[in-house]
């Protein structure tokens, strides 16, 4: 079945024996095309000096799923309670090393070319 770039995308981790779900905007989107190539170029940060690349990896990669998840599957807060976007702050809920692997996947499946690196 072809890949509909208008479908949310859905990337699944393994937490323990279950399977947590995150939701992004489809492929075809502006906003997440933006926002991987945010996060693609945003990993490591050129200091000056004695300071030299600074790896912002895990930083990038927390953003990018804080500014582009829609909702997630399968988690609850301490209460019970599903996590969803009714929930108040329900992404600052989510554990950030689970952030990180929702993120890269999106890292996985895409580079960048050598005019959007600044080559």
């Amino acid at each position: 079945m072809p890949v509909r770039l208008t479908e949310e995308v859905k990337v699944s981790i393994l937490i323990g024996d279950e399977e947590v779900h995150a939701f992004f905007p489809g492929y075809g989107s502006t906003e997440l095309q933006d926002a991987i190539k945010k996060l693609l170029s945003g990993r490591v940060k050129q200091g000056r000096g004695a300071r030299g690349v600074q790896d912002k990896s895990f930083e990038a990669r927390v953003s990018f799923f804080n500014t582009t998840c829609i909702r997630v599957e399968n988690v609850e807060d301490e209460t019970g309670q599903s996590l969803s976007p009714d929930v108040e702050n329900w992404r600052q809920k989510i554990p950030a090393n689970w952030k990180v692997s929702f993120a890269l996947h999106f890292e996985e499946k895409n580079t960048l070319s050598e005019d959007e690196e600044g080559n």
